[in-house]
């Protein structure tokens, strides 16, 4: 970065006054709050925000908002773990082993799992950024549509290598989710699935798709337990039952030196993907996920409550918060919601994001980096303070905890946009997943299928007018075609895997 040496004292100035140190706290705490309560994700709480930086100084405003942003990403893993409820859209790849380890009497070392690898991903990628921006500013800009497409694509494939035990029903979960996107507008074709309904003309929203589908199945089964033969109700097995905690639930430094492998790996993703404009945490997660249960010895652990499992897309979803920067003050393109209120903070204090903004931004550009170093060394002792007073939330009796899920739920998919039509969507969406998993069908498929088919769809289009229509010219380009075909070969791969293991 031209004028690192230059920038670097004013730079760590600007972090370290009193005030802007103040604020990254209060930024922190607030994300955390935020990205704890479904519906209320990094958008949502940035944009409830958003009029309180009017009076900030530029680097205290971003300083603030990123902080927001660092704490609602880490926020969304609490629920996601303690009561399979995931605050965030980035936390629905935690519940896989978070969830299980939770139930299992080891709610403390999952949520320490989750903050740690969560601060150690923030870190790694603003040290990347810090070191590398100008070439990870250009490794975003080989990304155009076609590449987009293929990221979608292989998203969408290496789907079946990671959920359930039956591919088959994997891949139906992903294709119901890939119906669903198609209710609503399009960009390209108009209306499409809208059965002549206004209120299904802006589709089913993303934050209430993931509220439906994974948590509200989840507050039906605490509701049918039955404490008097402390069994779960019939054909939920013992995926409600509440547990004591065991001796291992606490977390120490030898836990942690074994992760760093996973960490690490999962940084590197969370930071590349979070350079693409587009893909986003969500899909930084899926990927970080899946590559390391590739990597994994012993694969057939994941999704039982693994520490990798809870490692790899924390480490990566907070990776993107640092990476998702880089297409945004370079290029000016926001890859979120929650980047384009930070783009908007910036352009409301007359910082226009583009090229030349690393070269002449002076010191706050690096200012914003360090500024989230700063705030993942607070965001870790939130955290680790916070983690007494997250536990007894898993330890509730499934009588409290149903009724009470299920209410937050409402009232979560009300606010999202203070709609009844949502609350409707939420009630119909989650009775349709609680019968998809009494049929052995995973509803997380669903979602995932439901967060690709966009990604797909937008940037296909997108790639077929750039290029005059011609499929071919989008396939054949290099990263497109290297992506498609590992997108093949992994659907094919993990297909015949899992069929193999069924046989056995």
């Amino acid at each position: 970065m031209e004028g690192f040496a230059d920038n670097i004292l004013p730079a760590l100035g600007l972090v370290a006054d009193p005030l802007n140190l103040a604020l990254i706290v209060v930024g922190v705490v607030a994300g955390v709050v935020f990205g704890v309560l479904p519906g209320f994700g990094g958008s949502q709480a940035l944009a409830l925000l958003f009029p309180f930086t009017f009076a900030m100084e530029p680097a205290s405003a971003i300083m603030f908002m990123v902080s927001v942003y660092s704490g609602a990403e880490y926020g969304g893993s609490i629920p996601a773990i303690l009561i399979r409820t995931p605050g965030t859209t980035a936390a629905i790849m935690t519940v896989l082993d978070g969830a299980p380890m939770a139930k299992l009497g080891r709610p403390r070392r999952a949520l320490m799992i989750s903050i740690i690898a969560g601060v150690c991903g923030g870190l790694i990628s603003s040290v990347i950024f810090i070191v590398a921006a100008t070439g990870l500013a250009w490794v975003g800009l080989q990304f155009g549509p076609p590449e987009l497409f293929a990221v979608g694509v292989f998203g969408l494939a290496i789907i079946g290598s990671f959920v359930g035990k039956d591919p088959t029903k994997t891949f139906i979960g992903a294709a119901i989710g890939l119906l669903l996107a198609t209710i609503g507008s399009s960009q390209f074709s108009g209306m499409r699935f809208v059965f002549d309904q206004p209120w299904l003309y802006d589709g089913i929203p993303l934050i209430v798709m993931i509220i439906a589908m994974l948590a509200a199945p989840e507050a039906f089964k605490l509701m049918l337990y039955r404490p008097a033969d402390d069994k779960p109700a019939e054909g939920d097995s013992d995926e409600v039952v509440q547990l004591a905690a065991r001796p291992d639930d606490r977390f120490g430094f030898g836990d942690f030196r074994k992760l760093i492998p996973t960490i690490l790996r999962g940084s590197l993703f969370g930071t590349a993907i979070g350079a693409l404009p587009g893909p986003g945490p969500t899909v930084a997660a899926v990927i970080a996920y899946n590559e390391e249960k590739r990597w994994s010895k012993m694969p057939e652990k994941f999704g039982t409550g693994i520490d990798e499992g809870i490692a790899a897309p924390e480490s990566s979803n907070n990776a993107v918060v640092a990476g998702a920067m880089v297409p945004a003050l370079a290029l000016g393109i926001p890859g979120s919601g929650a980047i384009a209120v930070l783009l908007g903070v910036l352009i409301s204090k007359g910082i226009v994001p583009g090229p030349t903004l690393f070269s002449e931004g002076g010191p706050l550009v690096l200012s914003i980096f360090l500024g989230l170093i700063a705030c993942n060394i607070v965001l870790l002792a939130v955290g680790t303070l916070g983690v007494r007073a997250f536990v007894p939330l898993a330890k509730l009796p499934a009588s409290v905890l149903g009724p009470f899920i299920l209410a937050l739920l409402v009232i979560g998919t009300y606010a999202f946009d203070n709609s009844i039509v949502h609350v409707l969507m939420f009630f119909v969406l989650g009775t349709f997943a609680y019968l998809l998993e009494r049929f052995g069908i995973s509803t997380l498929p669903v979602i995932l299928g439901f967060v690709m088919g966009p990604i797909i769809e937008v940037n296909l289009n997108r790639g077929l007018i750039i290029d005059g229509g011609d499929i071919w010219a989008i396939v054949s380009r290099p990263i497109t075609a290297v992506l498609l075909i590992v997108a093949i070969a992994t659907a094919i791969l993990s297909y015949r895997r899992s069929m193999s293991a069924l046989k056995e």
